[in-house]
């Protein structure tokens, strides 16, 4: 059993790593699409300011449908991308409850097994007190 638990919880231990890493991952991913996001909508102000300053020139609705097919594709993965960090983070805190049960597990099994001990320790010095009583009342029986 205890071989077990330490297994277990080398286990788990290496899986929240891993989850981690997949967080860590999903993050630079989430931060790299919320930059994307705002180059798309510095390239959006600087070509509004040029359409203004030159009116005429280009299709600016042509971009502007673009912009926001472009827009609304960033926002849908940046949301995805939200829900799969929320996942993961509950995937890693249901795994270090179940941890924190191992832990709790281990650390009963030790503090009965500290019991036992114990026990044994005290009935075999009562044993040894309860022999020494006897031998000291024989003796003063026999004298």
């Amino acid at each position: 059993m205890k071989n077990s638990l330490k297994t277990l919880q080398r286990i788990q231990k290496f899986n929240i790593d891993e989850q981690r890493k997949i967080l860590v991952d999903l993050q630079t991913k989430q931060d790299q699409l919320k930059v994307e996001f705002a180059r798309l909508n510095q390239n959006y102000e600087a070509e509004k300011a040029y359409a203004v300053q030159h009116p005429g020139l280009g299709n600016f609705g042509a971009f502007v449908k673009r912009y926001l097919e472009k827009k609304e594709a960033l926002e849908t993965a940046i949301d995805k991308m939200q829900q799969a960090i929320e996942e993961v983070r509950d995937r890693i805190a249901d795994m270090f409850k179940e941890q924190k049960t191992y832990e709790i597990v281990d650390d009963n099994r030790r503090k009965r097994e500290i019991k036992e001990e114990n026990d044994k320790e005290q009935k075999m010095l009562d044993e040894v007190g309860t022999n020494t009583y006897i031998k000291k009342h024989e003796a003063g029986a026999q004298n």
